[in-house]
């Protein structure tokens, strides 16, 4: 058996919203404030997000020698170069021979 809808109810919604009056007047305040929210919560995670970023990228620093971008770190995981000044594994310095060895792979 099909239900039938609720027109009474409907009818009823209807008057609220269309006829002018406090009701009326709560229902756009009530859907302006909500929107108000929404717009202020997604600007307000936007600024953290931003605010997030910038500190993220401050703490990242580019290696002088080899162009590696590392965080939080003394020396270079990829050259072996000292940020404190020191060198510890490699000069760091771009004239430095590069050990490599060639190596064939059969398929």
């Amino acid at each position: 058996m099909q239900r039938r809808p609720p027109w009474l109810l409907i009818g009823a919604l209807a008057a609220l919203v269309l006829l002018p009056g406090p009701t009326l007047r709560l229902l756009f305040g009530l859907a302006q404030g909500l929107s108000l929210l929404l717009l202020l919560l997604s600007l307000l995670a936007g600024l953290a997000g931003w605010l997030w970023w910038r500190r993220l990228q401050a703490q990242i620093t580019q290696c002088p020698s080899c162009g590696t971008a590392t965080m939080s770190t003394t020396t270079c995981p990829a050259c072996g170069y000292s940020f404190t000044g020191s060198t510890s594994q490699g000069s760091g310095d771009k004239s430095d021979p590069i050990d490599v060895q060639a190596e064939t792979l059969d398929d």
